[in-house]
């Protein structure tokens, strides 16, 4: 208080809280404007209530507290003080006011500092989604954007969303729209995003939605991650661990077939005795035994192929001068040897020489023929063909018969493939199912294909094709036609 105002106050014998006066019974002022003054800060001026003399007072905001002026009667110098009042609260106003919007500024040219950095430091595309606007602006940091060009950085909701593959779209669109309309934060979803060059990464997308005062979206701020080396990592692991898996439980069920067999034959022998034991009973004993350790070592053998394939980068070869035609004739002989009530036809058209390895082109063909004779009909012949083809040498084996299903074709030469579709039938196999895996394999480290196709009326059909070598000139073969007449 002033001192006029005190000496007034402590006249009518009160304290010096004004909120107590209400309470003793004295009404002076207006309570209610009092605390608006302490709220806004603009003074409160009344009139002294019963004072003869007319005086006024005037209440301003003073630190947590309120200060009271009894002022005099003279209405220019009660005019003064209100004047000087009012703007020394406005000028204290104003600089409180300019404090909080440095600190505002300050704060704001942190966070964009801290924005820019994080920008810089991330392969990220960072997001921005306006909704009144339906505009989006990507900002890629240090990544490329995935290829688009920079016209494309500020463009609509919709050009994002034609580029999400087709069996992607519905899912993510409606999981988007879902959370918008929701009172959820954040959202995040994996897809497949188009490139540029029309290539697809496989990203992962997430992004914190902004509301107003009324809960209503007004922006959604993201990332979109590029996670398409870690999906093709996590894919292959699980695709190794499937591998494994099938490969421990067909090799432990496939060589318990054949080791049976060996060990029933040695324990027969062994129980009958050298003098019990007929020729003729020795002899299949001995048979069987020779039959199941071969089938044993073929599945040895197809099993180091198979690591030789997935560990060293494919099968190595011994590349020689090799005459194709002989090698067909030579599987023929030994494939029909062991399948003397089936008809093997061969069909050499002209020269078959080029630079092959013989034996690994030898487990081709046996492969090749020795499926046509297992699945084909058994009263129609298995046909081989081998040809000349421009710069390739082709070599067809066909065999009519039930056509191979179409949704097993697409898997034909993946490994353990065929003895799961033999299991899947019922029947037994005297191999792994990695025979055509195989087959591929060698074809491919020698540069040719191999492909399949199979229909109820031409019967099915596997086509190698491979690299010839480039024919001699005329002056060479000259020269060898006189070497040969000397």
């Amino acid at each position: 208080m002033n001192v006029p105002a005190e000496g007034w106050v402590r006249s009518l014998e009160l304290g010096r809280h004004l909120s107590l006066w209400a309470l003793e019974g004295v009404v002076l002022f207006d309570v209610g404007a009092c605390v608006r003054v302490l709220l806004r800060g603009v003074p409160h001026v009344g009139q002294v209530p019963g004072d003869v003399a007319g005086r006024q007072f005037v209440v301003v905001r003073h630190g947590e507290g309120l200060a009271l002026w009894l002022l005099p009667r003279d209405e220019s110098r009660a005019s003064d003080a209100q004047q000087a009042i009012r703007e020394r609260n406005a000028r204290r106003e104003v600089e409180e006011a300019l404090a909080r919007t440095e600190q505002t500024v300050s704060a704001l040219r942190e966070a964009e500092e801290r924005y820019r950095l994080a920008t810089r430091a991330t392969h990220d595309v960072l997001w921005d989604w306006h909704f009144g606007t339906d505009r989006v602006r990507w900002d890629p940091g240090t990544g490329d954007a995935f290829g688009h060009a920079t016209a494309v950085l500020d463009h609509q909701l919709g050009w994002w969303g034609a580029r999400v593959h087709d069996d992607d779209r519905e899912r993510v669109v409606d999981r988007l729209v879902e959370f918008v309309a929701s009172t959820g934060d954040v959202w995040k979803d994996e897809y497949r995003f188009q490139r540029a060059d029309g290539s697809w990464a496989h990203v992962l997308d997430r992004g914190v939605l902004a509301r107003d005062d009324e809960g209503r979206p007004v922006r959604m701020i993201g990332s979109m991650m590029d996670v398409t080396e870690r999906t093709r990592e996590l894919a292959s692991m699980v695709e190794e661990a499937r591998f494994r898996e099938r490969f421990i439980g067909i090799l432990g069920h496939d060589l318990r077939n054949p080791l049976n067999a060996i060990m029933l034959s040695a324990r027969a022998q062994k129980r009958r005795g050298p003098l019990e034991c007929t020729l003729e009973q020795h002899r299949q004993h001995a048979q069987r035994i020779e039959a199941s350790a071969a089938r044993m070592g073929n599945m040895i053998a197809d099993l180091l192929d198979l690591t030789r394939a997935r560990l060293a980068g494919g099968i190595p070869l011994r590349k020689g001068p090799t005459d194709l035609g002989v090698v067909c004739q030579q599987v023929v002989d030994e494939l029909s040897a062991a399948y003397p009530e089936r008809a093997i036809a061969v069909d050499v058209d002209g020269k078959a020489e080029g630079e092959w390895d013989a034996e690994r082109l030898a487990q081709v063909l046996s492969n090749l023929v020795g499926n046509a004779l297992e699945h084909g009909t058994p009263e129609a012949p298995v046909f081989l063909r081998c040809w000349a083809k421009g710069e390739h040498q082709v070599v067809e084996v066909q065999n009519p018969g039930t056509p191979i299903p179409e949704e097993l074709r697409e898997r034909l030469f993946d490994p353990f493939r065929q003895g799961e579709g033999e299991r899947a039938q019922g029947r037994r196999n005297a191999g792994l199912g990695l025979g055509l895996f195989i087959v591929k394999e060698i074809v491919q480290a020698h540069g040719g294909t191999v492909e399949v196709a199979s229909s109820q009326k031409e019967g099915t059909t596997f086509t190698v094709k491979l690299p010839r070598p480039p024919r001699p000139k005329a002056k060479v073969r000259a020269s060898r036609s006189r070497t040969r007449t000397a």
